[in-house]
């Protein structure tokens, strides 16, 4: 076991295409632990190894790999940047202790990097950001540096200034040293400062020990009175600073042409805070050492299951040790108890056995069956680790297998699924019955179709779910309604007066009896009404018909041919003959939604909203500051693919949530509801 001072855990997150796999694969190969670097256009990156990753040329779920530097062991966790699957990067970034958030050299992108600054900084990640791809035409430092200022704070800080940008783009400035380093020979060198470039590296230095100064009273004394402060206590500054998430530095960087990759490197090494220095915490907010005697507590992030070898759990280790073929107390589970089935440390898709892992490791565990994602482990005591709270699906799809035969398998395949990422979940349509997946987004979901595809052999068909309509009548009616039939041995005759009258929005079918004289014989009345309920559930326009009152009032039997059967099929034709007679209109349903966009946006979603049918009910500041939240009723129907409009609309900041309303009815233009569908 590595001694946990020398651990480090950091996720690579940032906006999609922002450059995240590809300066992870730069650093390992810069660390030693790939012989070749590998590309994403080629599909030979470490971390993105699913077929899903090589597919879509993106990251499509959490990566794992590590390698050593200056003897510190680098665990790198490398997420996905399509907002889709975010969820997937807040269960992860549990399990870590410090964050690089990787992004583009484009002032107009660092807006997108929202979500997972209020993330991080929810849970006290110490972070740093890397503007990345220095060597693209229109990279802009000076621009990112600033909307990353304007957007979080003075104390986001530069700590280098680059050399040269976009084709010329050949070195940096480290302000800690006030050195210049470049590449030579595909190493880097240490060289002096540009003589036209050191004025503006004196100042931009001047700016980063001003940020500094304000955690450090001796800084802020030698800066007023006009000392240059030691390089030693610069550097301990900065290191103590970045790693109590006080200062935030930003680096320069492009993993194409390995400049800045370095200097990333030792910023993990030297500013990040090993395990030892973030103790975790309980579900009760008591903190839990990292302490190799103590009794094993481990957390659970994240769930792989490959179709032949088997379900593999990646854990933090909190405190105490893990070994390979351990007993483990599943606590959330009730305390059930499992037994490890291998230890490992992945590099990608690749396993390597260990015997052990100490406190601030991250291992992979084989074969924990009953074992999901954000489940507490332990040696057998009472400790319960605090869960992700996810958030809401807002994206379906109906799905079912193309093959009769794959049908009572489909569900346990998709349970297989969403075991692997809990931001998937399964439902049944409340009316329809359909089969439902639901997700994060468009991508997410068809990402998930295309694994259980790819892993299971199962083909499925999916489309958007079918809308609930209903239909409801206008005007009252009453219809005359007799079965008669004769067939040589008993015959069949029922005789029925039914009314028929509209009810309020929203209070069903009743039916009442209002026999006199038992012109209908007590027996045959709940056949009559069966009748009724069965034939209202297709109305004239195919849909269920609600919100209506049926009175039997009048009828006649046979002592001989009247029976239960001819007495409901009287009833159903009595209904099938009324409906067309009452004016009746198809209702479509309507969802009251929650729109929770950046103030910037919010004429943007009001104008979707409105183009949507929707009835903006109001518009109101969210808890978050520069944030709004528009309330809508909207049909049902407009929102099926309304989470990507909106997410396109909003550079990615936009979501809601939404909940069944009312049903209205549908408007003239759109016959039958057929135009809506």
């Amino acid at each position: 076991m590595a001694e946990i001072s020398r651990l480090r855990n950091v996720v690579f997150v940032g906006p999609h295409h922002a450059g995240k796999t590809t300066l992870v694969e730069a650093v390992l190969a810069h660390c030693g632990a790939v012989a070749r670097r590998g590309s994403i256009s080629d599909g030979t990156t470490v971390t993105d190894h699913e077929p899903e990753d090589v597919a879509h040329a993106q990251s499509t779920t959490v990566g794992f790999a590590h390698c050593t530097a200056d003897g510190i062991d680098l665990t790198i966790v490398d997420t996905p940047g399509f907002i889709d699957f975010f969820e997937e990067t807040r269960m992860v970034l549990a399990g870590v202790d410090a964050a690089v958030i990787v992004v583009e050299a484009d002032p107009e992108r660092i807006v997108q990097t929202r979500g997972l600054v209020d993330a991080i900084e929810a849970l006290g990640l110490p972070h740093l950001f890397v503007v990345s791809k220095m060597d693209r035409p229109g990279a802009d430092f000076a621009g990112s540096l600033a909307a990353l200022q304007a957007a979080y704070g003075r104390h986001v800080i530069a700590e280098h200034v680059p050399i040269g940008t976009a084709e010329s783009f050949s070195g940096y400035i480290d302000l800690a040293q006030m050195k210049a380093f470049g590449l030579d020979g595909g190493a880097e060198r240490e060289n002096e400062v540009p003589g036209a470039m050191a004025d503006a590296a004196r100042r931009a230095r001047e700016q980063l020990l001003e940020a500094m100064a304000d955690f450090d009273d001796a800084l802020m004394e030698e800066l007023l009175e006009g000392k240059e402060p030691p390089l030693e206590e610069v550097e301990r500054d900065l290191c103590s600073e970045c790693s109590h998430d006080q200062i935030i530095p930003v680096l320069a960087a492009s993993a194409a042409t390995g400049i800045g990759v370095a200097a990333v490197v030792r910023a993990m090494e030297r500013w990040f805070p090993s395990p030892e220095d973030r103790p975790g915490v309980d579900a009760e907010g008591r903190a839990i050492a990292p302490d190799a005697a103590a009794p094993l507590v481990a957390h659970v992030i994240k769930t792989s299951i490959h179709p032949q070898s088997g379900k593999i759990s990646v854990v933090r280790v909190l405190a105490g040790s893990m070994k390979a073929d351990a007993t483990l107390t599943d606590v959330s589970k009730g305390d059930e108890r499992v037994r490890s089935g291998g230890l490992y440390r992945l590099q990608g898709k690749k396993q390597e056995a260990i015997a052990e892992a100490g406190p601030g490791s991250i291992v992979a565990v084989a074969r924990l069956e009953p074992v999901a994602t954000g489940d507490t482990l332990t040696a057998g005591q009472k400790v319960l680790l605090p869960r992700v709270i996810r958030s809401a699906p807002v994206f379906a799809v109906a799905i079912k297998p193309k093959e009769r035969m794959d049908e009572a398998k489909i569900s346990q395949m998709l349970a297989r699924i969403v075991d692997e990422d809990p931001s998937l979940s399964l439902g049944r349509a409340d009316v329809t019955n359909e089969l439902l997946l639901l997700g994060c987004g468009e991508q997410h979901v068809t990402v998930a179709v295309e694994r259980l595809s790819r892993k299971y052999k199962v083909e499925v068909e999916i489309a958007s779910p079918t809308i609930p309509y209903q239909e409801t009548i206008t005007a009252p009616t009453e219809v005359h309604s007799r079965y008669k039939h004769q067939t040589g041995g008993h015959g069949q005759f029922g005789d029925v007066w039914l009314r028929f009258e509209p009810r309020d929005r929203g209070a069903g079918v009743t039916f009442e009896e209002k026999i006199v004289g038992g012109v209908v014989p007590r027996q045959f009345i709940p056949a009559v009404e069966k009748g009724v309920r069965e034939a209202l559930q297709h109305g004239p326009s195919g849909y269920p018909v609600t919100d209506v009152h049926v009175t039997l009032f009048d009828g006649q039997y046979h002592d001989v041919d009247s029976s239960e059967q001819s007495f409901k099929t009287a009833a159903g034709m009595g209904v099938r003959e009324a409906l067309p007679k009452c004016r009746p209109v198809v209702l479509e349903p309507i969802v009251r939604v929650a729109v929770i966009v950046p103030t910037a946006y919010t004429s943007t979603v009001i104008q979707q909203l409105t183009g949507k049918r929707g009835q903006i009910l109001g518009m109101k500041p969210a808890e978050r500051a520069g944030v709004d939240e528009v309330e809508a009723d909207v049909p049902q129907v407009e929102m099926s693919r309304y989470i990507t409009e909106l997410r396109t609309g909003t550079q990615g900041l936009g979501t809601f949530s939404w909940r069944h309303e009312r049903y209205d009815p549908v408007p003239s233009n759109r016959v039958g509801g057929k135009a809506a569908v």
